[in-house]
């Protein structure tokens, strides 16, 4: 849109940042409308990690903003200078980040760029979210123009790069994709041209960041996947939700993890978020729950039996009730342009998963007892789906996704489990929504 300059303001004695819309973007009556609407907007928001804006007018043509002076350098400069960060910082920049978003969202305020370009670290490690440029309100009409997109194409929301409505999970979804790169050097997709990575945003599935970076582990993951998921519906419903999140994953950095759970086999790495990494050492469980384990077995007992005549039955989903017998999961294969046809026996695979993450973190004291209601609701999506009721679907998920941020917000799960069951239940919403 312009430039930005280092300037001294001369009534109250301070440095200040001025971006000057440029020469050519002047005869432009939109975006000099949504320059005025930058300056309304920014101004009336006032949080420690969002940077403040102090003034805006005109001179002539010349259009410009003072902006607080942020002594330090964006996410990007960052990461050409240090390379990828570690986890623990990556989750503790995003945390932030969604403070500065939680503030925007209250306002009505969605940013629809979240980029390493507009995060900035200042010297002291705090970090400030600028340039709400392409912000809208979300009770505006927008001013772009039917099929304008707006935003950076890798880090772009689904819904963004379809030209569909936009609220604070498109932002949620931007923010995945820079703590994506902040942990691995790279955003999610990557193509030649803006139009591929944006096809991209919209039909594949992430390589979970743990196959690129061992070191992530499954709790950062979790909420990494979560927040990339292609459903508005299947993301964290809010920037507070992701910061509780991440807080854990801090919280719990260098601590001994929970037992690491096989998703299950047949599950297509390539087009599902993985909540184990590539070559991690699985730990022989100790006491084992029996009653959760037979529980576990009625429930694929059950989905078989609900399962309509003609279709594969998930035989090959055997429960296991010991240690896997692998101690690796395999590298996942990059997914293709176009997802494959999933098997019929997904679905209830991916309840077992559900039921499998769920006792690891019994098995841990991190889930408490009451959690079991997720499977029964989860019982329930798979039936309503098998009957071909889609509204009773559609209900009944956002039920699964009320009642787990429930349990969490509850601190009935909690640590690395919560973010683990958070994954699996946006597994399973995915497969049950892609049908």
């Amino acid at each position: 849109m312009g430039q930005v300059y280092r300037a001294r303001d001369r009534v109250l004695e301070r440095t200040v940042a001025v971006k000057v819309l440029s020469a050519a973007s002047t005869q432009d009556r939109e975006l000099v409308a949504r320059f005025g609407r930058e300056a309304r907007a920014a101004a009336a928001l006032h949080h420690p990690n969002i940077v403040a804006v102090f003034d805006s007018g005109a001179d002539g043509d010349l259009q410009y903003l003072v902006m607080e002076y942020v002594d330090g350098q964006s996410l990007a400069g960052l990461l050409r200078q240090e390379g990828v960060l570690e986890p623990r910082r990556a989750a503790e920049v995003g945390c932030q980040v969604c403070q500065a978003l939680a503030a925007a969202h209250a306002g009505g305020l969605v940013h629809r760029d979240i980029t390493p370009g507009n995060v900035l670290v200042d010297q002291e490690g705090l970090v400030k979210v600028a340039d709400f440029g392409i912000a809208k309100l979300t009770a505006a009409t927008t001013m772009t123009g039917d099929g304008m997109l707006l935003g950076t194409a890798a880090y772009l929301a689904p819904e963004q790069a379809q030209g569909r409505p936009v609220d604070g999970r498109s932002d949620l979804y931007g923010l995945g994709c820079v703590l994506y790169e902040l942990v691995t050097g790279a955003p999610p997709f990557a193509r030649d041209s803006p139009v591929a990575v944006a096809a991209r945003q919209v039909t594949e599935q992430p390589i979970p960041p743990s196959h690129r970076n061992p070191r992530v582990s499954p709790a950062l993951e979790a909420v990494v996947l979560t927040a990339l998921a292609k459903q508005p519906a299947d993301r964290y419903q809010s920037a507070a939700a992701m910061a509780q999140d991440l807080d854990r994953v801090i919280a719990d950095a260098g601590a001994d993890s929970m037992p690491l759970v096989d998703p299950g086999a047949g599950l297509p790495t390539d087009r599902l978020p993985s909540v184990i990494p590539a070559g991690a050492a699985r730990r022989r469980p100790g006491w084992v729950p029996w009653a959760l384990v037979a529980a576990l077995g009625i429930i694929v007992l059950v989905a078989v039996a609900l399962w309509p005549r003609g279709a594969d039955p998930p035989a090959a989903q055997q429960q296991p009730t010991g240690p896997p017998a692998s101690t690796a999961a395999p590298p996942a294969t990059p997914a293709a342009t176009t997802p494959p046809t999933q098997p019929q026996g997904e679905l209830p695979a991916a309840l077992a998963n559900l039921a499998q993450v769920i006792t690891a973190g019994q098995q841990q004291a991190m889930v408490d007892n009451s959690a079991e209601d997720l499977l029964k609701q989860a019982e329930e999506v798979l039936r309503a789906a098998q009957e071909g009721k889609a509204e009773d679907v559609d209900k009944k998920l956002q039920d699964l996704q009320r009642k787990t941020d429930e349990q969490i917000d509850k601190g009935k799960i909690r640590g690395p489990a919560a973010g683990q069951v958070r994954q699996a239940v946006a597994q399973f919403s995915q497969l049950v929504r892609s049908r």
